[in-house]
């Protein structure tokens, strides 16, 4: 029946439809604030559906008066047909982490010294806001002029997945706001467990896996490329963080009241207190409370809560300075050990792995161990058959603590690596490492094993990123004769691979359209692609960066390779020793005929192939953001000075590197020299 609203609005002119229009998204979102986020609405669901349901029949009469931001976004009504990768506008740090009281009286302390050998910070009050850390997936939303933009996962902290359609259809993330300023905004989303619940008893009645824990529910909600399926899922997410380049806040504290007065869903069981026994005596609360709750905590994140004392000291390479993740101590459960097995690497080394009775820690189920390496077998003493302590280090990775030796079977054997080797018929060889630790290496490096794991680490998310392509995948297209080398790959038919038992019709599509995609690659990700000993994403990065392009990396010789910042002579050598296989030289140039591998353009800027070292602090600017600034002005920033470094850029207390700059050389360069410098070459 066409409500009665409906029958009258032909009467009204376009002005009236667009005035109610505006209205009632304005009403809605007071009302759905008040319901998400505060938990405490005001009118009855009915009313509030009654709202909704006149918003979408005059959105859908009147198509040309929709808001891009209307409330009705979130229903979620698009497919998409993957998701791009985006450049984030602030660098995403990720937490170092504690696991005791001493170790954050250790972090304290050391902030202390800081503290009291830089004057500007002498006089400024050190105290701390503690928010539970929940456990579910970083989320990165961006505004401009008060309205949302776009929604991104982490990534790497530089560039993540572009999830906007994704987002918009959850109810915690206001759309538009008061503030009309542009600004990241920093959160975690989750899935409660209840929800969980609900929609692993849906998929078990449909047949379907289900889901171990919430945070692998969530992350698999915010992948969908169905936003219809990800707005029935309840997805949550709680805000801690923001950053602008038009506006600052001088504490954290404050940062979080902002947040909230703009509707934002920032999670309320935080403190602020300046005695670490305080901090002691929450973590230790909610140790015993976790569980308690909806989402998943893992931890706490104990932040400095004045600013200007966070800005002086910065961020490491992959942290901030300034806070740390305080994590619970991790779960532990015993289990026995079936059988300890070598698994082959990629690049023929054999891992010990325990394979356990399954046992479920912290929400998921744990059946494999790494044992590292012979040395590690022999430290825990660990035996087939034995039972043994099992915890998820960081709540992650399961690890083996120790052996309950008192409940060892009177028969069982030490573990032998030549033994299994002799009876698998495997011939290895041992390698030391500059510290002495043993590792086994399979003497076949043609091994079936090696050519499936070389070719999964091929198709992987930092290589080649062909999605749907894991090990399982590959180990059964190579088992069937269809893949042996990187180039197979491409020359995969729907006919080859639709009669295989894990493909059905669309699964073989999805898979032939994911390998046609990845033809599109960064010259680094291919590099990293090709599993060169030594040569991981940081390495390809260099090399991609001096040589920009295929031909050129191929043509590099030793002394070419030696000449790079930061590449020395195991890699060069490993580089080399890659390149002089003619299976591998052939291979390589398969695949750049194959391939569309972007070149790497020069970047225009005054630092062009120039090699800076920072040191010493600040006054104006975090090192970060030096390092940044000489980034985007084509530089390199190492962390160690060389005769092959250009410029030290020093602030006070510089140290050591001072005089190692004198000693070979090496220009200095102050911080407002630095400054001038750019000014200078940029007119």
């Amino acid at each position: 029946m066409t409500p009665f609203f409906m029958k009258q609005q032909h009467h009204k002119n376009k002005r009236e439809i667009r005035d109610r229009i505006s209205k009632l998204i304005e009403e809605i979102r007071y009302h759905s604030n008040l319901y998400y986020v505060n938990d405490s609405p005001e009118i009855s669901d009915e009313a509030y559906d009654s709202l909704y349901d006149e918003l979408v029949l005059l959105e859908k009469e009147f198509p040309d008066l929709k808001d891009p931001l209307s409330p009705t976004v979130r229903v979620g009504d698009k497919i998409l047909n993957g998701f791009d990768k985006v450049e984030h506008v602030f660098p995403q740090w990720s937490f170092d982490n504690i696991f005791s009281f001493e170790e954050l009286r250790e972090w304290e302390q050391k902030i202390k010294r800081f503290i009291l050998k830089e004057p500007s910070l002498r006089d400024e009050k050190l105290d701390y806001v503690i928010e539970l850390k929940i456990d579910g997936l970083k989320v990165v939303l961006d505004y401009g002029d008060g309205n949302f933009i776009r929604g991104a996962t982490r990534g790497d902290g530089k560039i993540g997945e572009d999830i906007t359609e994704n987002i918009k259809t959850i109810h915690d993330i206001p759309l538009t706001i008061s503030n009309k300023k542009s600004f990241s905004v920093i959160g975690e989303a989750w899935i409660g467990k209840d929800s969980l619940d609900k929609i692993n008893k849906e998929r078990g009645q449909e047949g379907l896996s289900k889901y171990s824990n919430p945070r692998n529910l969530a992350a698999g909600t915010l992948r969908q490329l169905n936003t219809n399926i990800v707005s029935k899922r309840n997805l949550r997410v709680f805000v801690y963080d923001f950053n602008s380049n038009e506006f600052s806040i001088d504490y954290h504290k404050d940062e979080l009241l902002f947040l909230i007065e703009n509707n934002f869903n920032v999670n309320d069981k935080y403190i602020v207190t300046d005695n670490i026994n305080d901090i002691q005596k929450y973590y230790g609360h909610w140790i015993n409370k976790r569980h308690d709750e909806i989402y998943g905590i893992d931890g706490m994140v104990i932040k400095i809560n004045n600013k200007k004392i966070c800005n002086v000291l910065g961020y490491t390479a992959k942290s901030p300075r300034f806070a740390i993740a305080y994590k619970f101590p991790a779960e532990q459960k015993t289990t026995e050990v079936i059988d300890i097995v070598l698994q082959i690497g990629r690049t023929g080394i054999l891992t010990p792995v325990a394979h356990l009775k399954p046992v479920l820690i912290d929400g998921s189920v744990v059946s494999r161990a790494t044992l590292h390496n012979e040395d590690e077998i022999k430290r825990l003493d660990i035996r087939i058959g034995d039972t043994v302590i099992v915890e998820k280090a960081g709540d992650i990775i399961p690890k083996i603590i120790s052996v309950l030796v008192n409940l060892r079977k009177i028969n069982s054997k030490e573990f032998s690596i030549k033994r299994y080797l002799r009876k698998e018929k495997i011939s290895a060889y041992k390698k030391y490492s500059n510290a002495g630790v043993v590792s086994w290496y399979i003497e076949d490096d043609q091994n079936d094993e090696i050519n499936i794991m070389s070719l999964s680490y091929f198709c992987s998310k930092k290589a080649m990123n062909i999605d749907g392509m894991g090990e399982k995948v590959v180990r059964a297209l190579y088992n069937n004769g269809l893949i042996k080398t990187f180039s197979d790959i491409y020359k995969l038919k729907y006919n080859d691979v639709i009669v295989l038992p894990l493909f059905k019709e669309k699964a073989t599509q999805n898979l032939l359209d994911s390998i046609e995609k990845s033809k599109n690659i960064g010259f680094s990700s291919f590099i990293t692609s090709l599993g060169i000993n030594h040569v991981g994403e940081e390495v390809a990065d260099l090399y991609a960066n001096h040589f920009k392009t295929p031909v050129n990396f191929l043509r590099a010789g030793y002394n070419d390779l030696i000449e790079i910042h930061g590449i020395g002579d195991k890699i060069a050598e490993s580089t080399i020793d890659w390149f002089s296989d003619k299976d591998n030289n052939h291979e390589y140039m398969k695949l750049i005929n194959i391939l569309n591998i972007k070149k790497v353009e020069d970047k225009c800027g005054v630092f062009n192939n120039m090699s800076f070292v920072i040191t010493g602090i600040m006054k104006n600017y975090s090192r970060d953001e030096i390092k940044n600034i000489i980034k985007k002005n084509g530089g390199r920033v190492s962390s160690s000075i060389s005769a092959k470094t250009n410029y030290l850029i020093t602030g006070n207390k510089a140290g050591s590197k001072l005089k190692k700059a004198h000693d070979l050389g090496v220009e200095v360069l102050t911080e407002k020299y630095f400054f001038k410098k750019i000014k200078k070459s940029s007119k």
